[in-house]
């Protein structure tokens, strides 16, 4: 029992300590210190990962095609490049395009996917950078074209020998080749008559211009009633009766792949509408895909415009596979989406389309669903050409970071399985480097539309902020 008014602990504390409580102690510090030497480390290690960049790289690809395919080839992007290079990246899907900006700006996403109007945004709001744009293939054949009915048409290649052949600058490479290789071999002495494109060449043969007695075209396939794929189809579309007036007397043996970094919007209607050009669709119905879609909204309404076309009822239907669906029920007269030429893949897996009637056919079990489906939405116009899709970084991203990412990114594009994943998640079979002052012509063209980008996205952004709100006052 301690003395008369000593209190316990301090006759505890005055007591020599034993051998076991001096080892506690000790042990203790020991702790202390390595815990605090591990902070320290751990502040080390962030500052010098910040300044490097080597943290978790966050890549961000716009909801363009379904979530599900987004987020399981992203994964796919993302496992390889860690193997690969080391990076750790983390792949993620937002909400929208306004979304995807907004991150950038904000350095919660360091690569992004776009499309080249959210990029022009994004460069301008926060300093993005260009760095890639994607790559889309197509296998185009190439067919010569002479005037139907009598009168000593040429009926034959070899009927071409000493006549005059409107041959289309934009029919380029490979394919050029084959044509002159045929033309040489069967027709010798052909006379080749220089035109702009596809449709001037078939124009100049209808119109009998310099003499004309046969016109190349590049063809893709397209559905029976549309109005693109070949010279004659898209000719026709302002002067009713090309198809009727030509035919088509050979065809290459083969495609030759063309690479293309643009893309196209285009204006469907239903086959059975009695719409046949552009100018019918006044004062009717009409569905656009997102307020912030180059090709389902700005470049349409600008080429309608253009052509002087004052729409009745319009809609944002919120999405490419809503505007195919609204048109062939018969919701609306008209419809905007995005267009690019089919290519061999869409051949081989029986799709048939690489437009946003694809979204639609290729859930389809039968060819004769797909079939029935095509030759009822037909493809009426295209709008002006469109950059594919942008591969950009945020402002103060580590450049060299992004050399092991670049350099990871063309390893995986090498590989069967990255060209695969590759095309589900852009559509794309390469990657070309780009830099900002490529895409000035696509400025000028969105100032000249007279729509503006950047009320368009602070509308998606306000959309988006109340989205927000709504889902937070939900929890």
């Amino acid at each position: 029992m301690a003395p008369s008014g000593m209190d316990p602990q301090e006759t505890n504390a005055a007591a020599p300590p034993t051998p076991g409580r001096q080892w506690l102690s000790r042990a203790g510090w020991l702790v202390v210190v390595a815990l605090l030497a591990l902070f320290i480390w751990g502040l080390q290690r962030r500052s010098r990962l910040e300044a490097t960049g080597e943290q978790a790289v966050q890549m961000l690809f716009v909801p363009s095609v379904e979530q599900g395919t987004l987020v399981r080839r992203g994964d796919e992007l993302a496992r390889f490049i860690r193997a690969d290079s080391g990076l750790v990246l983390r792949s993620q899907v937002p909400t929208s395009y306004a979304a995807v900006i907004q991150a950038l700006g904000a350095g919660q996403a360091d690569v992004a996917w776009i499309p080249a109007f959210a990029y022009v945004v994004a460069n301008a709001r926060y300093g993005a950078e260009a760095r890639l744009q994607v790559v889309r293939s197509v296998d185009r054949y190439a067919v010569v074209v002479a005037r139907s009915g009598g009168g000593g048409e040429p009926q034959r290649l070899e009927e071409l020998a000493g006549r005059r052949v409107a041959f289309p600058a934009s029919v380029q490479g490979q394919l050029r080749a084959m044509v002159v290789e045929r033309l040489d071999r069967l027709a010798p002495g052909w006379v080749e008559v220089l035109a702009d494109d596809d449709r001037d060449a078939v124009r100049r043969l209808v119109e009998s211009a310099d003499g004309v007695d046969a016109a190349v075209s590049r063809y893709v396939y397209s559905a029976p009633h549309d109005l693109v794929g070949d010279g004659r189809k898209e000719l026709e579309a302002d002067r009713p009766g090309t198809l009727r007036e030509t035919r088509v007397i050979a065809t290459t043996d083969r495609p030759a792949p063309e690479l293309s970094t643009v893309y196209y919007g285009c204006v469907l209607t239903r086959s059975d509408s009695g719409i046949d050009r552009l100018e019918d669709l006044r004062g009717k119905s009409f569905a656009f895909s997102d307020e912030t879609s180059t090709s389902g909204h700005i470049f349409a309404r600008a080429l309608l415009q253009r052509r002087g076309v004052e729409l009745g009822h319009v809609l944002f239907a919120g999405g490419h596979p809503n505007v195919v669906q609204a048109v062939f029920d018969g919701k609306v007269a008209g419809g905007a989406t995005f267009y690019s030429p089919p290519s061999a893949i869409n051949e081989r897996d029986g799709t048939l389309v690489a437009d946003a009637r694809f979204l639609i056919v290729k859930n389809m079990q039968t060819a004769e669903e797909r079939a029935a489906y095509l030759e009822q939405v037909r493809v009426l116009a295209l709008t002006d050409p469109i950059p594919n899709d942008v591969c950009c970084i945020r402002r103060g991203f580590p450049e060299a970071v992004w050399q092991r990412f670049a350099a990871s990114l063309d390893r995986f594009l090498a590989t069967p399985d990255g060209q695969s994943a590759y095309y589900d998640l852009v559509a794309g079979v390469a990657a070309a480097t780009c830099r900002d002052g490529d895409f000035d012509g696509f400025r000028s063209a969105l100032q000249s539309s007279g729509v503006s980008a950047v009320s368009l996205l602070e509308e998606a952004e306000e959309r988006l902020r109340r989205q927000r709100e709504k889902s937070g006052g939900a929890r």
